[in-house]
């Protein structure tokens, strides 16, 4: 009796203690200005900080904050409402955000940023981080491609974009027919959208071993150099393209 007895006043003190210490739940919007700063303060730091102070902030989590009260449903819906501002930066870190700690409940808001010229990448990247590779993820992805008017500096994150989408068509679990239709997304991206092809030409063959001497591989191929490219990917997809041609092209595989 006298141990339970000790046990409930201990039990009393440490509640009250936390009360006194102020660890009751922040206001939304209290815990907004705490996200803001924690998910901003790398960008803010850039240029000043260590590398390997920089590093480490990379490696935070909010979740592990003690300010963060454990409601990880209410983290997400917070930082979606954060996400809606006419503040590119910030919307496009909070969008990126949401990759980490976002849930299925915030999947509508990212879909419809996806054909966002800016947001569209950090937004598809988030969306394949919540979802996986479906039917759905992968048409934001093509929808994203289809784009026509992405700022010339962000053409290298399109390529990002689809770099993503392949590594996670391999991921556990994904239906064989999703996967083929993430790698005819992919296909029709490298064949007349992407810029440095090395680069993508590279992922899809490290997951399929079957592209390296294919007959699709070399129409992309055919494609990619028809359109006109860059030094450095021209003399790459010259040499490919010579490769193949002398298998001999007759005896390529589909």
């Amino acid at each position: 009796m006298i141990r339970r007895a000790v046990f409930a006043m201990l039990g009393a003190a440490v509640c009250a203690g936390a009360f006194a210490d102020g660890a009751a739940p922040l206001s939304d919007d209290a815990m907004k200005e705490k996200i803001v700063s924690f998910v901003t303060l790398p960008s803010r730091l850039c240029g000043r900080a260590t590398l390997d102070f920089r590093d480490e902030l990379k490696s935070r989590k909010i979740t592990n904050r003690s300010w963060f009260d454990g409601d990880t449903n209410r983290l997400a819906r917070l930082i979606c409402e954060l996400a809606q501002t006419n503040n590119t930066n910030v919307a496009e870190m909070m969008i990126e955000s949401l990759g980490e700690y976002g849930t299925s409940a915030q999947l509508p808001f990212l879909y419809s940023c996806a054909t966002n010229p800016v947001l569209g990448e950090t937004a598809v990247k988030s969306v394949l981080r919540i979802e996986g590779v479906t039917s759905n993820s992968v048409q934001a992805a093509r929808n994203y491609f289809a784009l026509t008017n992405i700022p010339p500096k962000m053409t290298q994150q399109r390529d990002d974009v689809c770099i993503s989408l392949v590594d996670a068509a391999w991921g556990n679990g994904v239906p064989l027919a999703v996967r083929a239709f993430a790698l005819e997304t992919t296909y029709d991206f490298a064949a007349n959208v992407n810029q440095c092809h090395k680069w993508l030409d590279d992922v899809i063959m490290r997951h399929d071993a079957s592209y390296r001497y294919s007959r699709r591989r070399l129409a992309v191929l055919r494609s990619v150099y028809s359109r006109g490219i860059n030094q450095y990917s021209y003399s790459y997809v010259t040499n490919a393209i010579n490769e193949l041609v002398a298998y001999p092209e007759a005896n390529l595989p589909d």
